[in-house]
């Protein structure tokens, strides 16, 4: 099955507008024709079955004959992530979050940050990819950079929160600590890792410090372990 994304579709249209680049794949690439039958998600949890009823280079019009509403009951998860140094890693990241199921994205600036700024509509496309392929229908949230001071003061108490750190002895495992089916919320630091003052102000607003194992990871390693944990723990 091939998914197709269409923004602020809900289920009170009759017809979707494919046009841009999702008409051309569907039409170029894909050589779909009138009368053929098309997926498209809104990226809100709603799958559209639609029937192509004209298409030309410029854009498509389907025709909505049946929807599903996945009101997914699987826990949220949140990942407050430090920017690497490299884009293209952090590219890496989002996509593989995607693919494995992410909630909520927010690259944060910390002590050690090497980068406080990102490329949000060339990133917000990388997601709209791998949810694509991964045949999903819920886009990830993609914050803008906040600093770390201000993502740990907005923690949401309707999630466990947790901070992923090398430092301290004693740390229990993130799979251990890990509540399956609550909501949770995790800090990754950068390449220089998270510095104690920042530990301290984490442990103040209630995150609690976890260890992903015994490997030094890579940022963006961390962060898809970070996913896989949670999905794995939460499908069991």
């Amino acid at each position: 099955m091939n998914l197709f994304y269409s923004k602020n579709t809900t289920i009170n249209h009759n017809e979707i507008v494919i046009n841009d680049q999702e008409n051309r794949h569907l039409t170029k690439v894909l050589r779909k024709k009138t009368g053929d039958l098309i997926h498209v998600t809104n990226g809100e949890g709603v799958l559209f079955k639609c029937v192509i009823e004209e298409s030309n280079k410029y854009k498509s019009i389907l025709r909505i004959h049946d929807y599903s509403i996945f009101n997914n009951d699987f826990p949220k998860l949140k990942i407050g992530i430090s920017l690497t140094k490299k884009t293209d890693r952090f590219e890496w990241f989002l996509e593989k979050a995607t693919e494995i199921g992410v909630s909520e994205i927010t690259p944060i600036i910390s002590d050690n940050s090497e980068r406080n700024r990102f490329n949000h509509e060339r990133s917000t496309k990388l997601l709209l990819s791998a949810m694509k392929q991964s045949l999903q229908y819920k886009l990830p949230i993609l914050n803008n950079p906040i600093s770390f001071l201000d993502y740990i003061l907005k923690r949401d108490d309707s999630y466990d929160s947790y901070i992923a750190t090398c430092l301290g002895d004693g740390l229990e495992l993130f799979n251990k600590k890990l509540c399956k089916g609550n909501n949770s919320d995790i800090l990754i630091g950068p390449e220089g890792g998270f510095n104690l003052s920042e530990i301290d102000l984490a442990k103040k607003a209630n995150f609690v410090p976890v260890s992903l194992g015994e490997n030094r990871l890579r940022t963006e390693t961390a962060g898809v372990v970070v996913c896989s944990i949670f999905s794995n723990i939460n499908y069991i």
